[in-house]
């Protein structure tokens, strides 16, 4: 059975772009299970949400004979063609976005982090209940194909036999000096840091390589962090976590703006193997690398797909609506909430407080 999905999205900005490049590449595949139509674009100006159509090439040959409407944000969420809206604005305003696409009888699938906090969290998973309408938070890095296949060998064939520490780092240069304190990177208003943009995916690959379940099914952990925080910005540059399971096994998780992190950005130590794991950018787990003490030749794996990554996400998002579902399984909102209170937590071990957290 053929799906097509109808989407909205919301802020026209880098994320936004690389979220369409993949539903656009998908149409020019010609992939007949899912296609995906860019219905809409919710801008704060005309001209910047034209600017946002060109600039991504969509255009009716990838879009299924479909120029996207450009919208005034009220505009955009009455627009009865779509069906589901990605938001893809910057963090505190993920709340509000999320509220008024849910009141308006629309599916979402929002941007990491989902709030600023758990509390808000919580708010609009409990208005997406009632309303009874889609939603997820956009973890992209959980729906690639290595991860699905990397749950098999460590979950199912244990090819890494009893695992013992994960290595995690994120990490890159942000010229954090000279960027202008407006910068989403270092306002405080903004949800700015380091521990809410990058650092939650070191704690999401903890999440997902030393746990096989999710939400209320996980097992039982405990943390121990150090935020630095910025003398002047009062934000996070530099994050470190440490996460200890029952059964003793450990992650130990950084993420910096600091310094251009080293390759490869993740290790997971087994009792009989070692994983190593690359990427131009650590929130897409394109390639990794399988070594065994034994040296039995190694399990190699590259995505060469063309695709950015988004479109994993956004086919799993095409299928729960299409089946009727309100949330995902290897994304459900349980989990959204408890990554949200390991943040939580941490920020409040360092004294990291948002506006939206008063």
């Amino acid at each position: 059975m053929s799906i097509t999905l109808n989407w909205g999205i919301l802020g026209a900005g880098n994320i936004s772009s690389q979220f369409v490049h993949d539903l656009c590449l998908n149409n020019e595949k010609g992939n007949n299970e899912i296609k995906h139509i860019v219905r809409s674009i919710g801008s704060s100006s005309k001209g910047k949400g034209q600017s946002f159509i060109e600039s991504n090439c969509i255009k009716s040959s990838n879009n299924e004979d479909v120029i996207p409407d450009i919208q005034s944000y009220d505009e955009f969420f009455a627009n009865d063609q779509v069906d589901v809206v990605y938001i893809g604005t910057p963090h505190p305003l993920h709340k509000d976005h999320v509220i008024q696409a849910l009141e308006n009888n629309k599916h979402v699938l929002c941007e990491k982090p989902f709030t600023i906090n758990s509390v808000d969290a919580n708010e609009i998973i409990q208005l997406a209940k009632k309303k009874k309408r889609f939603l997820m938070e956009a973890v992209w890095t959980r729906f690639f194909p290595s991860i699905t296949l990397l749950k098999e060998y460590i979950f199912e064939d244990k090819v890494l036999g009893k695992i013992n520490r994960l290595f995690v780092d994120f990490a890159y240069d942000a010229d954090i000096e000279n960027l202008p304190i407006s910068s989403r990177l270092r306002d405080i208003k903004l949800g700015g840091g380091s521990l809410l943009d990058i650092g939650i995916y070191s704690i999401t690959y903890a999440r997902i390589l030393l746990d096989e379940n999710v939400g209320t099914d996980a097992a039982n952990f405990e943390t121990k962090s150090f935020l630095t925080l910025d003398n002047v910005d009062k934000v996070d540059y530099t994050s470190s976590i440490l996460m200890k399971y029952v059964d003793g096994k450990q992650g130990i998780l950084t993420c910096s703006n600091y310094t251009d992190g080293k390759e490869p950005f993740l290790r997971l130590e087994g009792s009989i193997g070692t994983l190593e794991m690359w990427a131009e950018n650590p929130a897409c787990p394109k390639k990794f690398k399988i070594t065994f003490k034994d040296n039995t030749d190694p399990i190699e794996y590259e995505d060469n797909s063309g695709y950015n990554g988004f479109i994993y996400e956004a086919d799993a998002v095409a299928k729960d609506i299409a089946q009727k579902k309100l949330e995902n399984n290897t994304m459900p909102l349980n989990e959204t909430l408890l990554v949200m209170e390991i943040m939580d937590k941490v920020r409040a071990e360092n004294g990291l407080i948002y506006p939206e957290d008063k």
